[in-house]
């Protein structure tokens, strides 16, 4: 009886160190959301201190190949994209993976963002109003960067005192305000004209400060030093002859 269960252990040993040997396989194919393939994508795969790493080719594919059979963590980045990740557990029943996994735009370089100006901006403004900001808990976002979804957005209510006329959408309850400078925040009390979207990646991106009922921004050109009344009404002229 003793040699019999002896004989039963040490199959099993055999059977389990086999087992551990098996090659795993981790492959996949990265996309964006429109389904394009995505090269250049790099592609991590980490099991403790151990690491692998390998570049999408240009039809978006990779492939880690004579792995040892665990759990990996698998990351994938690509600069102006969201970067994803998650856990693949190889097994020796189930010693390949596949991962079809689509990347959502994120963050843009910023040599990647268009930057308008009021006349190149007007049309493609979802509103553009004259507002005073009345406190920093409200509905309507701010962000210097709205593609990187990491940067904080910065609240505001606000009181709408005047729209550029004969605009496509007049006073909207809320929209993100974008403005072209970093960090640069909105202060309670004082009033702007500011251009609302509802587009994160159409970055077009100014909130211009007004001064005693002027205009008062350099980087607004032709507008700056303009009444408000008369810089919303040329905005809105700008508006309706450039249609996006």
């Amino acid at each position: 009886m003793f040699v019999r269960v002896l004989l039963c252990v040490m199959t099993l040993g055999v059977s389990t160190a086999a087992a551990q040997t098996v090659d795993g396989e981790i492959a996949g194919r990265i996309r964006d959301k429109s389904g394009a393939p995505l090269p250049g994508v790099r592609i991590s795969a980490t099991a403790g201190t151990q690491s692998r790493e390998a570049v999408t080719d240009s039809d978006g594919r990779f492939a880690f190949r004579s792995l040892p059979v665990t759990a990996y963590r698998v990351a994938a980045s690509l600069p102006g994209f969201i970067s994803i990740s998650g856990e693949v557990r190889l097994s020796p029943s189930s010693p390949r993976a596949f991962l079809a996994w689509p990347l959502e735009v994120g963050c843009l370089e910023i040599e990647d963002v268009v930057k308008f100006g009021p006349r190149e901006m007007a049309p493609r403004a979802d509103a553009i109003l004259h507002a005073r900001v009345v406190s920093v808990d409200g509905p309507v976002l701010m962000s210097a960067r709205p593609e990187c979804r990491g940067l904080p957005r910065h609240q505001y209510s606000i009181q709408v005192l005047a729209n550029a006329p004969a605009h496509r959408r007049t006073v909207p309850a809320q929209g993100p305000i974008f403005t072209r400078k970093q960090g640069a925040l909105l202060k309670p009390g004082l009033e702007y004209v500011a251009f609302l979207s509802s587009d994160d990646l159409a970055t077009a991106d100014l909130v211009l400060p007004v001064v005693s009922g002027l205009i008062a921004s350099p980087e607004a050109g032709e507008l700056n030093g303009m009444p408000v009344a008369q810089g919303l009404k040329l905005l809105g002229e700008w508006a309706q002859a450039r249609k996006p």
